[in-house]
């Protein structure tokens, strides 16, 4: 390669622009994370967390670090004149170990992502602004300005590929001419503060008092809440005013006397309904909400966000390390773009709704189907790419995940399970998995291989399961069977696991396996020169 600096250069040390700089790094990746604000947020922004991004936690081996820290979130609960009615949590078949919402301070989050990206050797370059950038063939030539601003403080970088993280405000989408297509919709009031009130805490509330809706989400902090008032009224200057304000519109709606502290933080702003139609030109990408912004009536931007640094982080790593071609960085587009744009919708309907105060009665059963449906889309546990490039069809339909979907749709009782207990632990590793299933009492890691599956390429790890005793070095003993019942294995049959826990195939014996390898190696040829 000629002339580069760093391998990649992230802007944004948010949650997204955490995840993204450290998983690089634990794949060996050079990477610098840089941020124009003074340091760390010390007020939340997000605050759900759904299933599907505690299910990339758990397979990031970070959710142990985040559990203590957050509230599990398992209902709706509407308010409307003298009918409370209450909708839990159900996914509708979509199974998970996570079956919540869980509310956990942004703070908190980005805290922890901090000290995990610094244990893989990276430090946040606070007072750092990107100022300008400009592309060529080889790399991305930066101009970065730190500290007072001054003329001292600028710094040319040259890093292989660029990645925006920077927010609804990107510079690197800007730059890019990457349009935020959409419509600004409604102004709402955000205000975080301590209610004194008996509400119930493991439900997120929708209140509807004269003139509109209010909306209460439960912070683990005891007694706090984060309060959304959908007609956007009061002053964000005088807290004050607010607490009042509140304090009268929460009474309205529970019809009895509820006193609102002075919030800690209270924002007002209107909502964005766009994304960009690309997410990435030549070598640079943008994720989060510098690619999608949204009402966050459903908590979808942190979730989005993460998930879209997990898509694209292993791609990127694996075009730098020498194992594809760059073509593979055109899936990020193919498979994320489709989730922003479906996003416009999904939380368009969720803030249109919960602005409006039904009639009790004659709606009710179409309320429960709404929040019902709502509950599924936020959950991102139906988000799957069985269109993608990389996803080789199943013409079997058959039980357990297919091709495109998740890995993991297990219980948390099946999670606990020895089998499964020991896969979870091989898969926390930011590689490619193949799952081969042994029908021998005497299985080992060469079991149901050809000459060629034994020279697997380097990234590739093989994973033999057994009900019978295995060597721990050698595979996964699945003593009671849970992991062949789940996924609808038995001896014979493979499964070809992409990093970031989606199927790519599946089959049985050898030819079809072959035969999948094949095609994905052509998906991932390096035959244009790697990272070109």
């Amino acid at each position: 390669m000629r002339g580069y600096d760093v391998d990649v250069l992230v802007v944004g040390a948010g949650p997204v622009g955490l995840t993204a700089a450290w998983q690089l790094a634990r794949s060996g990746v050079s990477v610098r994370l840089v941020d124009a604000a003074a340091g760390p947020a010390t007020t939340s922004r997000a605050l759900g967390t759904h299933a599907r991004s505690l299910e990339i936690y758990d397979q990031l081996g970070i959710l142990g670090d985040i559990a203590p820290h957050g509230t599990r979130v398992n209902a709706f609960i509407r308010h409307q004149a003298d009918l409370t009615s209450r909708v839990d949590y159900d996914f509708g078949g979509l199974t998970t170990r996570f079956p919540y919402m869980f509310n956990i301070d942004q703070v908190i989050t980005e805290r922890v992502l901090r000290g995990h990206a610094a244990s893989a050797g990276i430090e946040v370059e606070w007072k750092t602004r990107l100022e300008s950038f400009q592309q060529d063939d080889d790399a991305v030539t930066a101009v970065l300005r730190s500290g007072d601003g001054s003329a001292a403080g600028e710094e040319t970088v040259r890093a292989r590929y660029l990645w925006g993280c920077d927010g609804g405000h990107s510079t690197v989408r800007k730059t890019l001419q990457l349009p935020l297509a959409g419509e600004a919709a409604h102004t709402w009031l955000i205000a975080d503060a301590v209610v004194h009130t008996n509400l119930e805490r493991d439900g997120l509330h929708w209140l509807f008092p004269a003139g509109g809706a209010l909306m209460l989400f439960p912070f683990p902090d005891p007694g706090k809440w984060r309060l959304l008032d959908t007609t956007g009224e009061g002053d964000a200057e005088h807290p004050g005013h607010i607490a009042r304000q509140f304090s009268t519109k929460l009474s309205q709606a529970l019809g009895r006397d509820t006193v609102v502290d002075t919030p800690s933080w209270v924002s007002k702003f209107t909502i964005q309904q766009r994304a960009v139609p690309a997410m990435h030109v030549g070598r640079c990408f943008v994720s989060g909400d510098a690619a999608h912004v949204h009402s966050p009536a459903s908590g979808q931007g942190l979730n989005t966000g993460i998930q879209d640094a997990y898509n694209l982080a292993w791609k990127l790593a694996m075009v730098l390390r020498g194992h594809a071609d760059a073509a593979l960085l055109d899936t990020y587009d193919t498979e994320r773009v489709p989730i922003g744009q479906a996003l416009l919708a999904s939380t368009g309907e969720v803030m249109n709704t919960a602005m409006v105060d039904a009639t009790p009665g004659d709606t009710r059963n179409a309320d429960h189907s709404f929040m019902r449906r709502l509950i599924r889309n936020m959950s991102g546990l139906s988000i799957a790419y069985p269109d993608s490039p990389l996803t080789v069809p199943d013409p079997a339909s058959g039980e357990g995940p297919r091709p495109g979907q998740r890995l993991m749709q297990i219980s948390a009782a099946d999670a606990q399970s020895p089998g499964w207990t020991a896969l979870r632990a091989r898969l926390r590793t930011s590689a490619w998995h193949l799952l081969v299933f042994a029908d021998s009492k005497h299985a080992t890691s060469q079991d149901h291989a050809t000459a060629e599956t034994r020279a697997l390429p380097a990234w590739l790890d093989k994973v033999t399961i057994s009900r019978h005793r295995l060597d721990p070095h050698e595979g996964v003993r699945d003593s009671d069977g849970r992991v062949h019942e789940t996924l609808a294995a038995t001896g014979g049959d493979w499964i070809l696991v992409r990093p970031d826990g989606y199927l790519s195939a599946r089959g049985t014996g050898d030819a079809g396996l072959l035969a999948a390898l094949d095609r994905l190696a052509a998906r991932l040829s390096t035959r244009n020169g790697v990272g070109k």
